[in-house]
């Protein structure tokens, strides 16, 4: 991505944050970039087009490649997951503030919100990538459930669900902490929890 590009869409991104998508006119996006009207215009038509951008970029940095995590045990599972996790708000900072030390005060759940609102395409690709966790989520307990790893008379449905919306409320609890290592820690814990309680 060229160099221009990135700026206009952490610039763009920044604003956005701050304000909603409704508030922010394009007439702002390009002021705040400081770039001409026909230099703006050359990476991005319209308001629109530059918000799907972002809240792709979004949806890209929350990927998860399951295959690359070990299959040994659901401990080990959950650990290079919260990793996962670390290393993408870690790329979201990075995204905002050019760093991955600390964590801007800004909740980067509203442009998912926003984006899921206005364009049905980007609900549907959560809903997507949330099956696609799931079914990953789903074949680690089953397999320890298998291996007499844990106990538990939920359904690795539930499980899983459990362990999806754990970190979900984590994110949304701590996204604005001034402190990320709080936010690992505390999903460290609560996946300790629930994995101790699925051990009886």
């Amino acid at each position: 991505m060229n160099d221009t590009r990135k700026y206009i869409l952490r610039t763009s991104l920044i604003l956005f944050l701050k304000k909603s998508y409704r508030d922010v006119t394009m007439k702002e996006l390009v002021e705040t970039t400081g770039l001409s009207k026909g230099a703006f215009y050359h990476y991005f038509s319209s308001k629109e087009a530059l918000f799907r951008e972002i809240a792709a970029l979004f949806l890209t940095i929350g990927v998860v490649n399951y295959s690359e995590f070990s299959k040994v045990s659901l401990k080990s599972f959950y650990e290079q997951y919260i990793g996962f996790l670390s290393n993408s708000m870690q790329a979201m900072n990075k995204l905002v503030s050019g760093s991955d030390k600390g964590n801007p005060e800004f909740n980067f759940f509203l442009i998912m919100f926003e984006a899921a609102t206005r364009f049905p395409e980007f609900l549907k690709m959560e809903l997507d990538m949330h099956k696609r966790d799931l079914q990953a989520w789903e074949s680690i307990i089953a397999a320890a459930r298998k291996n007499r790893e844990i106990k538990s008379k939920s359904s690795d449905e539930e499980i899983a669900n459990l362990c999806l919306y754990c970190t979900d409320g984590v994110f949304l609890r701590f996204i604005n902490n001034d402190n990320p290592k709080a936010c690992k820690d505390y999903l460290r814990n609560a996946y300790n929890t629930i994995y101790v309680n699925l051990k009886r």
